[in-house]
């Protein structure tokens, strides 16, 4: 019997299982070792880039008005936009408005502050202090609402003029009428010098 046959097809199935076997290694060896991103595409985490941007400056200006006449201005020494609230927040910010057909000035400083000029809105707060006509002002944290032409003083409110002295937790101001509303543990003096200066004019 020829067994040289036998042999020769078992050597070509023995080298086909080698050469199979070799080249399953191989492949397995290179998708192994590709990058991820040969096989998916990365996902994007990253955000737009001016999607959190904010806008700031140093020493700016800020002014509204009203049929061409100058309601208020207020300059600060840094500013920032904040995106989220649609506010421009402000440091030692000085603020001066005008009032009434008289044009009465109004002087406000603070440490820090909120404007919202889209809506004729200020917030200020943190060491208050100013002045409205004859009044000098001191409080811890200052509202004007453009829309309804109000002023509020709120957080150990001092109101002082030559012959009357207010302290209170809040007080309301109407710019308009000029009207003064205390709140909240209110003390009201009343300067006797003004009065004695007062009676000597009268007579």
């Amino acid at each position: 019997m020829n067994l040289r046959p036998i042999f020769l097809w078992g050597a070509v199935f023995l080298c086909g299982l080698i050469f199979g076997y070799l080249v399953k290694e191989f492949v397995h060896t290179e998708t192994k070792d590709m990058p991820a991103t040969r096989t998916a595409p990365a996902e994007r985490t990253e955000r737009p880039v001016l999607e959190d941007a904010d806008v700031e400056a140093t020493d700016i200006e800020l002014v509204q008005g009203k049929d061409g006449a100058l309601q208020w201005k207020l300059q600060a020494r840094e500013a920032k936009y904040d995106q989220d609230r649609k506010l421009v927040t402000v440091e030692m910010p000085q603020l001066t408005a005008f009032f009434g057909e008289d044009r009465q000035e109004v002087f406000i400083r603070a440490d820090s502050g909120d404007i919202d000029q889209k809506n004729d809105n200020l917030t200020l707060w943190d060491n208050i202090d100013g002045r409205f006509g004859m009044f000098a002002l001191k409080a811890q944290h200052f509202d004007y609402i453009g829309a309804i032409g109000k002023v509020f003083l709120k957080g150990g409110v001092s109101v002082h003029r030559p012959d009357l002295s207010v302290n209170a937790t809040a007080v309301e101001i109407d710019i308009v009428t000029r009207e003064l509303i205390a709140a909240g543990g209110v003390e009201a003096t009343i300067i006797p010098q003004s009065l004695e200066t007062g009676f000597e004019q009268e007579n």
